[in-house]
């Protein structure tokens, strides 16, 4: 049953989709209802009205942001724009599982039995939960601030370039730089935190 290296990345599939699930509904349990502290209503009135908040300023979390006032969901512009910060964050959740099974397989080597598995994907998912559940983590999770959606494009960033170390010799994989530097100059536009990536 777990010879395949397709059941295999299935189950590694399900799994983090599970990751994302269980942060999901965490952090949609713990949104903010409405505008919290700090730069907070700033962000989601700058978003409503696509103005331009502090310098150095965040035009590309202020685009996805206005896009999330326009859903048809909740009473409050300020809890549509949290919810921003809650997908990025799950999704940060679930890059960093990859990422951290990634790392597990290049230090073990080739999953081969059951127990590689349990070892493997626990690892993962105790790895990234305790991430998700952290309180720095969480903290931004909830709320209107672009430390989320900046961490997700570092989650994403990381997870490509490993995903490219281990296909740097097959055909087309120079795609995958192309992409980190792609995300790279957007993450600029949500946070200049992105640079030290």
């Amino acid at each position: 049953m777990f010879n395949s290296i397709r059941e295999t990345d299935r189950v590694q599939l399900y799994v983090a989709a599970g990751v994302l699930l269980v942060s999901f509904l965490t952090y949609l349990d713990t949104v903010a209802p409405t505008v919290s502290f700090w730069d907070c209503g700033e962000y989601i009135a700058t978003a409503f009205t696509l103005g331009v908040p502090h310098p150095p300023g965040a035009p590309f979390f202020l685009i996805l942001a206005r896009l999330f006032t326009m859903l048809p969901i909740g009473d409050d512009i300020a809890y549509r724009v949290n919810l921003l910060s809650v997908i990025s964050s799950a999704l940060t959740v679930m890059f960093t599982y990859l990422i951290i099974v990634k790392f597990i397989r290049q230090w073990r080597g080739k999953i081969e039995s059951f127990e590689d598995k349990l070892v493997t994907y626990s690892g993962g998912v105790i790895g990234a939960l305790s991430f998700a559940w952290s309180d720095s983590f969480w903290f931004n999770a909830v709320e209107a601030e672009v430390y989320a959606l900046s961490v997700l494009f570092t989650a994403v960033v990381v997870w490509l370039a490993l995903h490219w170390l281990e296909h740097e010799e097959e055909r087309g994989a120079s795609h995958y730089l192309l992409m980190i530097a792609y995300l790279m100059g957007l993450a600029l536009g949500v946070h200049l935190l992105s640079l030290l990536t």
